[in-house]
């Protein structure tokens, strides 16, 4: 019976926390080097992030994009190469925005010696971007359309292509769009400061759950075009390639099937990732409807709040076993601790299990 094919999820903005994964630092070696190296290559910028990972709650300093970004880039990656070293690369990976970025260096898209300078890169690409932020909201995305009934004087168009007419007297919505679908009622806005705090105003005054989340950018929205167009021209002088056949498949949460090799060589594929909505849950759903069940999958949850696997637990081919999710990092009071280093060797015991394991028909 052919076994479960892994496929790694990795956190994008919004997800970071305090010390994620920092239990992994001095304790595994695989992850330890690649982060030195990331922190080694940015100089004082690379002391100056170690230090804000390693410190514990609050730290305020980690809502920064300059500060987020990069440790998500790096600590993503240098999860994806512990896995790869002590098991074996995941058959598939899923990256939620930065988390995408990560996941192409880990199929060879981009060499992983300039992780520091994508991250160094990304930063400069969001400067003069102004203020903005990111909402999550209990609530679909059609839901959403009927209920705020456009956004401003424009047309938004959702993660679902939906458009959205604008209305006049929603212009204090302007400039707010569809920046994620996370889950089947895990929505996330993004926006101007100002009109993202209307909005929010207007669906608590509604009844419906919203969150602010860590960022100070309103990522994934048209707001970030620009940033997008320069991001796209600085990824050019990186040369990315194809993927490697060996190391994974990257599907993509922009087009939610695998990316192609003519999409990986485009530096403004992924440099677009910065104003195109974020399809992750479509994309995570349908690998569970295609693969779910023909012979299961091992979901490998790389964030450190588990947000990543949380709406894959409601599939029914999780519901009823025949997939699988596989934390990769401790979580609540655990996280970033010694525990972090438990959970991960659990996770790789378990491929260890799935990979030595043969029936034979």
């Amino acid at each position: 019976m052919e076994r479960r094919r892994s496929v790694l999820l990795l956190p994008g903005q919004g997800a970071q926390r305090e010390r994620m994964a920092a239990g992994l630092y001095g304790a595994r070696e695989e992850f330890t080097a690649p982060m030195d190296e990331f922190f080694g290559r940015l100089g004082t910028t690379g002391a100056r992030l170690r230090s804000a990972w390693l410190r514990p709650a609050p730290n305020p300093e980690l809502d920064e994009s300059a500060v987020a970004q990069p440790l998500l880039l790096a600590v993503g990656h240098a999860l994806g190469r512990a896995v790869g070293t002590a098991a074996e690369p995941p058959a598939l990976l899923l990256g939620h925005s930065v988390g995408e970025l990560a996941a192409a260096c880990l199929v060879g898209v981009f060499d992983p010696a300039d992780i520091g300078a994508l991250a160094a890169a990304r930063s400069r690409a969001l400067e003069g971007t102004g203020h903005g932020g990111m909402l999550a909201v209990a609530a679909t995305e059609g839901q959403l359309a009927e209920e705020l009934g456009g956004f401003g004087d424009g047309l938004a168009v959702g993660a679902g292509g939906v458009a959205v007419a604008g209305v006049a007297d929603r212009a204090a919505f302007a400039g707010v769009a569809v920046a994620a679908l996370n889950g089947p009622r895990q929505t996330v806005l993004a926006g101007p400061r100002e009109a993202l705090a209307a909005v929010e105003q207007h669906l608590r005054d509604r009844g419906i759950l919203v969150r602010a989340l860590r960022s100070g950018h309103a990522f994934h929205s048209p707001v970030m075009a620009g940033a997008a167009l320069r991001f796209g021209e600085a990824l050019a002088g990186f040369g990315p390639r194809a993927p490697r056949a060996a190391a994974g498949t990257v599907v993509s949460t922009r087009t939610g099937v695998a990316v192609t090799e003519d999409q990986a060589r485009d530096p403004h594929f992924w440099g677009g990732q910065l104003a195109a909505p974020v399809r992750y849950w479509p994309a995570l759903r349908e690998l569970l409807d295609t693969l779910g069940r023909r012979p299961g999958l091992l979901l490998l949850d790389g964030s450190a709040d588990r947000s990543l696997s949380a709406p894959a637990r409601h599939h029914p081919a999780v519901r009823d076993g025949a997939s699988e999710v596989v934390p990769l990092l401790a979580v609540g009071r655990d996280a970033g601790g010694p525990a972090d280093a438990r959970v991960f060797a659990e996770a790789l015991h378990r491929l260890g299990e799935q990979r030595d394991h043969t029936v034979v028909s």
